[in-house]
């Protein structure tokens, strides 16, 4: 009998390899569920209906009757108190699902391009510099450490306040990665090549970062109010604000 068991899962899981696709689906959905909901007050919520059903199963295997049957007439309020228990950690579930770029492209169909060419614009108009970098592949978090750590949403807000002149961290560039800033005020590194006609720490600073990582770095100089792309220590000077926005196109930032 149990080898027959064996056989009969054996021979759906060969003749339906989307029952795989759906365990491993499940699998990854409780997985990140689980660090989600780690070390929030959901954690006791959880623990204390997983013992609520493991009781039911007791109480079902051992035919306690009035027991199932309270079980069977509570079991209809039961979505309705864990949506009213988890509100705070729903609400806060799909705001992080909606900050993702693919989300924002689909409702949108804007990136994060949008907040930082609506500060460019202004900044521009105001004769304001600035430094941004978004990462790639190659990670900038050693870079990040040297300014102060936000990690917090990308509005063209937070941007002014981070560059306007006299801001506490106005001075050094700002980090953006995963659709967030991740830090502001940082230090990156001075190209030392002798054929760069740039002599502004600025634009020195974004092309050595450029030719040690694969960012793009977008540059904003205060004195000619004209924007320079660099990537892979190669630089695209007095580009337009709609080429800025084509170059986030192709970045999953």
């Amino acid at each position: 009998m149990y080898s027959d068991h064996i056989k009969f899962l054996s021979d759906r899981l060969l003749f339906h390899p989307q029952n795989i696709i759906e365990i491993i689906i499940l699998a990854v959905f409780i997985f990140y569920a689980m660090l989600f909901i780690k070390g929030t007050r959901a954690v006791s919520v959880l623990s204390g209906f997983l013992v609520l059903i493991a009781l039911f199963f007791i109480a079902q295997r051992f035919q306690f009757e009035t027991i199932t049957m309270i079980y069977n007439k509570l079991v209809q309020f039961v979505v309705i108190a864990l949506i009213v228990m988890f509100a705070p950690e729903l609400r806060r579930a799909l705001m992080v699902i909606g900050r993702q770029t693919f989300m924002r492209r689909v409702i949108t169909g804007k990136a994060t391009a949008s907040p930082v060419t609506d500060a460019l614009k202004i900044l521009i108009s105001q004769k304001v510099g600035a430094l941004i970098a978004v990462k790639r592949s190659v990670g900038l978090r050693g870079y990040a450490r040297s300014g102060v750590i936000l990690d917090c949403e990308i509005t063209s807000a937070i941007l002014l306040n981070i560059f306007f002149p006299k801001a506490p961290l106005h001075d050094g560039g700002v980090i953006i990665e995963d659709g967030r800033i991740l830090a502001a005020a940082c230090i990156f590194p001075l190209s030392p090549s002798p054929g760069f006609k740039y002599k502004g720490t600025r634009h020195r600073a974004a092309l050595g970062l450029s030719e040690e990582t694969d960012a793009l770095v977008i540059c904003l100089s205060e004195e000619s109010g004209k924007i320079t792309l660099f990537e892979n220590g190669k630089w695209d000077e007095d580009v337009s604000i709609r080429e800025v926005s084509n170059r986030f196109a192709e970045i999953d930032v």
